[in-house]
């Protein structure tokens, strides 16, 4: 993400040994001697290790920066490399990976740079010449565990007891989601998914059924009938199909349509305008009075009446408790990097002609573009939030630490120089999505 700063591991190390020699004399040789016991336990098993309240805290989201930089990062690797074979793009990028003495950084830059190539390629040969497409995401979500950063916190050093906060007092306010038994006000979010619709008044960010009408684009896609005048397919009642372009349809319009559409039922499709009917997505409300979500769908942002099974979907405020800011702060970025993510949905909507090469790409977006969604909008940004505020926080730990434990310097410095390498990772792996994602039409942060 352009807005943080990361410094390269090797630099973060040293500036370890800057602190360590800041102490002066016999002290600092013997820091750095006691820095040299290691830690084998970090990352899979530091929850055994008993370092004390900061250092552990650290040290914790430290080893979850790490395993959540090697997950993501191996799920896009393996999304990209599967949409490369799936569209037959020729391996570039196994030469530049660990195998052959590169790095898994590099690997998955190239196979993502070859796989939004190859998207691009055919959206706008394939595609372009015969249909129109559109992206239908469901977006998933990320909740942040109130009650993990509060038991995180009850360990640092003189906290005592730390109850964990109430989720509405310690989450923004355009961050809480829960069941809305009112309404879901004005530019709130009513959240649908593959399996539950939303109520819908507002912009649709999946698919739509019942009526579309065009918002900024001049066109909307359409599987249904077309107030306005259709290009793409059109069938007529007899089950007669002619190609269509910018002509009145009397009948079924498959492809763009230039005013409102009214969907099939059974055939919802992308809108790209507004939807008046049910999502199976986000709908970002437009609607002055706002609607009831019904059913399962959440609300987020702003419910009529006091959300029921509140969860967060952004950063928990540290629970006031009597610790240090430090361990505070290691203790936000674990609950974070813990927080229990719904991965979304991805499909790729087109007309009726489309060609096979658009069919085998529409096959493999659904597959292997949710977890590229997931590094983008949501997991990703959480990620390289968090490891940046542990590139600060470690090193302030490591200072604290001084000399008094060599063990909790060993492993204070583990976590501080893989995190950076781990943060700088997620980096990666958030901007090597997004070329995908854009690529297909999705948004790129």
């Amino acid at each position: 993400m352009k807005d943080f700063k990361y410094v390269p591991g090797l630099l973060l190390a040293g500036s370890v040994a800057a602190v360590a020699f800041a102490n002066g004399g016999c002290s600092a040789v013997s820091t750095l001697v006691a820095a040299t016991q290691g830690c084998d336990e970090f990352p899979g098993s530091v929850s055994t290790l008993q370092l004390g309240g900061d250092a552990q805290a650290f040290v914790q989201s430290g080893a979850d920066v790490v395993n959540l930089a090697n997950t993501m990062e191996g799920a896009v690797l393996t999304a990209c490399e599967n949409i490369d074979g799936d569209l037959m793009v020729s391996d570039t990028w196994t030469a530049m990976g660990p195998a052959m003495g590169g790095t898994t950084d590099k690997e998955l830059t190239e196979a993502c740079n070859q796989a939004s190539l190859a998207i691009s390629a055919i959206l706008q040969g394939d595609a372009g010449a015969q249909v129109e497409c559109s992206l239908s995401v469901s977006s998933g979500q990320c909740d942040v565990s109130a009650t993990a950063e509060a038991t995180c916190e009850g360990q640092c050093s003189a906290s005592g007891n730390c109850t964990p906060p109430d989720i509405t007092a310690s989450c923004q306010a355009g961050d809480i989601s829960g069941q809305c038994s009112g309404t879901c006000e004005a530019n709130a979010t009513c959240e649908g998914s593959a399996t539950v619709d939303a109520q819908c008044q507002g912009s649709c960010e999946a698919d739509c059924t019942g009526k579309c009408v065009p918002g900024t684009l001049p066109e909307v896609h359409c599987e249904g009938t077309c107030m306005g005048n259709c290009t793409g397919t059109c069938t007529a009642t007899d089950n007669t199909a002619t190609m269509v372009q910018s002509a009145a349809c009397a009948g079924t319009c498959s492809g763009e349509c230039d005013q409102e559409c009214d969907y099939t039922p059974g055939t919802p499709a992308h809108c790209e305008g507004t939807c008046e009917g049910t999502c199976n997505g986000n709908c970002k409300i437009t609607a002055t009075g706002g609607v009831s979500c019904a059913g399962m769908a959440t609300c987020r942002g702003g419910c009529s009446v006091m959300v029921t099974a509140p969860q967060c979907e952004g950063q928990i405020t540290p629970a006031m408790c009597n610790a240090s800011a430090n361990c505070q702060a290691s203790c936000q970025s674990h609950a974070t990097l813990t927080a229990s993510c719904t991965p979304p949905t991805a499909r790729l909507e087109c007309g009726a002609s489309a060609s096979a090469n658009v069919q085998a790409l529409a096959m493999t977006l659904a597959t292997n573009l949710p977890p590229i969604i997931s590094a983008v909008q949501t997991q990703g940004p959480l990620a390289a939030q968090a490891g940046a505020s542990l590139a600060t926080t470690g090193a302030s730990v490591i200072a604290d630490i001084g000399s008094a434990s060599g063990k909790a310097l060993a492993c204070g410095d583990a976590a501080l120089t893989a995190a950076a390498s781990a943060t700088v990772s997620i980096n990666v792996t958030v901007t090597a999505s997004a070329s995908v994602s854009s690529s297909c039409g999705s948004p790129m942060m």
